[in-house]
């Protein structure tokens, strides 16, 4: 289930329709998370309509309306109340890793139900540590004690570069390009596989259904579906190609002018590389010189 959580995860914020959004949305609530269930329900409501939505979308977003309402019941809350804090001062406080602003601590945290993890401290004194198990819908109040730093604790010095230290070596440059090409590739290869699967998972039921490849009309919401995973996993295969030459290509390049930088800067420059993505109504490429 926590594998799915991840698919659907990435297929909504790259998709962002009702369907991705149920999905991702029914997911979180199998596991007990309602107060990311609840979130996501809520958000495919503010998803603007299309003209040609289909009928599948309409129902999606009806449903995401219902189940976010039931998974706002579930949803439990965590008052914290922390002591010892030197005038001043104010403390650091993470309720499971998050970091909780001192403003919002007289106001219920809203927290899934399980167990939860505390940490609270000023400055650089000791951490004052707490767990507590919460239910379907309950708040519970929480006070913790902190202690201030050790008397006269301060903050290391900063080292400041004079006259008699050496000259800091020169941050190397990465390459931009090819590693943000490289990851919309990454992303890309995984979206298609993942819209590749959903369409030949919608043409393997529609087999069953459809004789001599003849759909009625009740299917024909189940047609459009599977064709548009089609498309959205060959165009996503296309993006991940070209973004795969295009960081190809910009780290050959990249390294070829580490070289010549590297180089006696009294020898002129003997080649140029350029080299940039083309998108079209037609298709996509590299075009470049070298």
């Amino acid at each position: 289930m926590k594998g799915a959580l991840e698919k659907f995860r990435a297929a909504h914020a790259l998709g962002n329709t009702p369907l991705t959004g149920i999905e991702l949305c029914r997911t979180h609530s199998a596991l007990k998370q309602p107060v990311e269930a609840r979130e996501v329900c809520l958000s495919v409501g503010r998803i603007a309509p299309l003209p040609e939505e289909s009928q599948r979308s309409k129902d999606a977003r009806s449903d995401a309306a219902r189940l976010g309402e039931a998974e706002r019941s579930k949803i439990g809350g965590l008052r914290l109340k922390i002591t010892g804090v030197p005038a001043g001062s104010q403390p650091t406080i993470t309720v499971d890793g998050a970091v909780v602003p001192a403003a919002a601590l007289g106001e219920p945290r809203a927290v899934n139900p399980g167990m939860h993890s505390i940490v609270a401290k000023v400055g650089s004194g000791p951490e004052t540590q707490a767990s507590i198990e919460t239910h379907e819908g309950e708040t519970r109040d929480l006070e913790l004690a902190v202690r201030p730093p050790a008397a006269g604790e301060s903050a290391p010095p900063v080292a400041v570069a004079g006259p008699t230290q050496p000259a800091r070596a020169p941050v190397e440059k990465h390459n931009t390009l090819g590693t943000v090409s490289f990851a919309i590739a990454g992303v890309s290869g995984l979206v298609g596989t993942i819209a590749g699967i959903s369409a030949m998972s919608a043409e393997s039921d529609l087999e069953e259904k459809c004789r001599s490849k003849v759909c009625g009309r009740a299917d024909w919401d189940a047609l459009d579906s599977a064709k548009t995973w089609g498309n959205v996993s060959t165009a996503f295969f296309v993006i991940a190609g070209v973004a795969l030459g295009t960081g190809l290509v910009s780290t050959i390049a990249s390294s070829n002018k580490s070289a010549s930088s590297s180089a006696s800067s009294a020898k002129p420059s003997v080649s140029t590389v350029k080299v940039r993505p083309v998108f079209g109504f037609g298709g996509a490429g590299i075009d470049g010189s070298f």
